[in-house]
Parts: C-alpha cells; sequence; structure tokens
C-alpha cells in the first residue's frame, strides 16, 4: 500500500479477517480535508480493520453537504463501507445510555446512537471526541491520534 490512503480506496482493501471498526464522523470529516492526524489513523485502522460507519454517521455527512460537488465527495468516501443500521438493540442501548449520561455528561442523541451501534455489535470505536464516550462503561473506545494498533 501507498504512502497514504486515498479517499476512493477506503472500504476497497480488506483484511478478509478483518474485525469491524465503527468510524466517526469527526474523522471521516478531517480525512476529507486531508488532515494529517486523520489521514494517518484512516491509514492504520484500514490496515488492521475492517472500517464501517453508522447510519448516523452517513446521515450527518450529507447534512454537512452544501453542494453537489460536496454530495460528490460524501459519496466517494462511503463507497465501499459497510453502514450500520439502527436497529431495536441499537435503539434500546441508544435509549439506556440516554437516560443515565444525559444529566450528568451533557450526551448527545446522535453520539449515543453511534456509540450503541459499537456497544450491541462489540466492535471496536474510534472517534477525534474522545470527551463525549470514555465515560460509556462497554465501549470499546480506540484513542485519537491512532499511533499504534
Amino acid at each position: 500500500m501507498g504512502s497514504r490512503t486515498s479517499k476512493k480506496s477506503l472500504g476497497q482493501i480488506r483484511t478478509i479477517m478483518a474485525k469491524p471498526v465503527i468510524v466517526d464522523t469527526d474523522i471521516l470529516i478531517d480525512f476529507s480535508l486531508d488532515r494529517p492526524d486523520a489521514v494517518q489513523t484512516m491509514a492504520m485502522l484500514e490496515e488492521n480493520y475492517t472500517i464501517t460507519v453508522s447510519v448516523i454517521t452517513a446521515m450527518e455527512l450529507y447534512a454537512g453537504c452544501r453542494s453537489k460537488k460536496d454530495l460528490k465527495i460524501v459519496d466517494e468516501l462511503l463507497s465501499g463501507i459497510p453502514i450500520e443500521l439502527v436497529t431495536k438493540a441499537v435503539s434500546e442501548k441508544a435509549f439506556e445510555l440516554m437516560k443515565k449520561f444525559r444529566s450528568s455528561h451533557g450526551v448527545e442523541i446522535n453520539d449515543m446512537l453511534i456509540a450503541a451501534a459499537a456497544m450491541t455489535l462489540e466492535v471496536k470505536f474510534i472517534s477525534k471526541n474522545q470527551k463525549h464516550y470514555i465515560f460509556l462503561p462497554g465501549l470499546d473506545l480506540l484513542k485519537f491520534p491512532l499511533i499504534e494498533v
């Protein structure tokens, strides 16, 4: 693999038995803007995991589009990346997290849905916004930026 992961190759180069990791919206935005920490992190994730996203992340990316050019960038970014849908189990877990942590940590609905997806699927999760998730018991949160796996 080259020195840098291209946006178009995400989701296309995979190890057959790689474990999934759910990547948060903030990292994908920075990756699309060629920010070095995000580019390096995504390259390391791609070498060691199957990159996936929550449908909430996919919708957040599309919600940020302001032009057809932006839509095309998001289409290319998500091309080939599995999108985890919100299931009944994910909804129930997110609701439990919201009730438990809203008053103490000010959690947001979208963040709890994304975290609940990773928890329900029992996969790793990575976000730049560590403070939004670090306190969630049972969430397998990778540190950002990813320096080693």
